[in-house]
């Protein structure tokens, strides 16, 4: 039946996959799963842990973990922007989205103001103001190349961007969970930026939040690969990479569907309403 699927079902980004989040190479020791059921088992151990060490006071604070959903398990943890330039430095790359915000000030209206001084969010010796962060999360989801990477609070929107593409000619695919604190490792140190954000509608019905990556060099910093940083030695910092047979595709996307979790729910857009109709009368039956 998948054959006769349309070109709705080709994913909203079909024509922009060289910004692709992802590139081909494996996290190490991935976890192998056989069946669906196998990772919803393992997302209650997850809650069970994090909720143990709370309690018992190896967490700071109480932490929700946070998922990302990857079509192929030969891709691992890439922003979109290494994929363009790899290892720019930030500033360089705030002088850029600063030229970009007039072109998307002049076509659409939307205005943001970099300059804005409100609280900022520290990462170690640097500061990210809000509004810059705000824009750079609008830019991640409009596709332009960007340093961040997205995650969701629901394992089950994850699940459905890794099953999502019918067309994928993978094996496998792969959802990442990372339970952590703010920041993982030393250098390079992976940072979680927070979910409360003026930013694209798509933000908030993905229940999405952002990472980024940073080494430093002679007091500059620059955009470093996720899987480069080292897990904390307490174990309070967890990235972990399960892999799915693609032959649950069906058996997901079936469950999914039935909790609206759909492509439209997800993008509510006119093309997304396509893909979801697609799935449902030409694949799904």
């Amino acid at each position: 039946m998948a054959t006769e699927v349309t070109n709705f079902l080709a994913t909203e980004n079909t024509e922009k996959k060289d910004f692709s989040c992802e590139t081909v190479n494996t996290m190490k020791e991935p976890i192998p799963l056989n069946t669906w059921e196998d990772f919803e088992r393992e997302l209650v151990k997850i809650n069970e842990n994090t909720e143990a060490m709370y309690r018992e006071g190896t967490l700071s604070r109480a932490l929700y973990p946070l998922f990302r959903g990857v079509k192929d398990n030969g891709y691992h943890l890439k922003s979109t922007l290494d994929r363009i330039q790899e290892g720019m430095s930030f500033s360089r790359y705030l002088e850029i989205i600063k030229i970009v915000r007039e072109h998307i000030a002049t076509c659409t209206g939307k205005k943001w103001d970099l300059e804005e001084t409100k609280e900022p969010i520290h990462l170690g010796s640097l500061m990210l103001q809000p509004s810059h962060y705000e824009f750079m999360a609008y830019l991640r989801h409009n596709e332009f190349p960007s340093p961040l990477i997205d995650w969701t609070k629901s394992p089950y929107v994850a699940a459905y961007f890794a099953f999502r593409d019918v067309y994928s000619k993978a094996e496998h695919v792969s959802i990442f969970v990372y339970r952590g604190d703010i920041m993982l490792g030393g250098s390079p140190s992976m940072w979680i930026l927070g979910p409360s954000i003026k930013t694209s509608r798509t933000h908030y019905l993905q229940q999405s939040e952002y990472s980024m990556c940073f080494r430093e060099e002679n007091g500059e910093k620059y955009f470093a690969t996720h899987e480069d940083v080292e897990e904390d030695v307490e174990e309070q910092d967890v990235l972990i990479k399960y892999t799915i047979p693609v032959s649950e595709r069906t058996k997901v996307l079936r469950k999914l569907d039935s909790m609206n979790i759909t492509a439209y729910s997800l993008f509510d857009s006119d093309t997304s309403l396509m893909e979801t109709m697609a799935l449902r009368e030409l694949f799904l039956k």
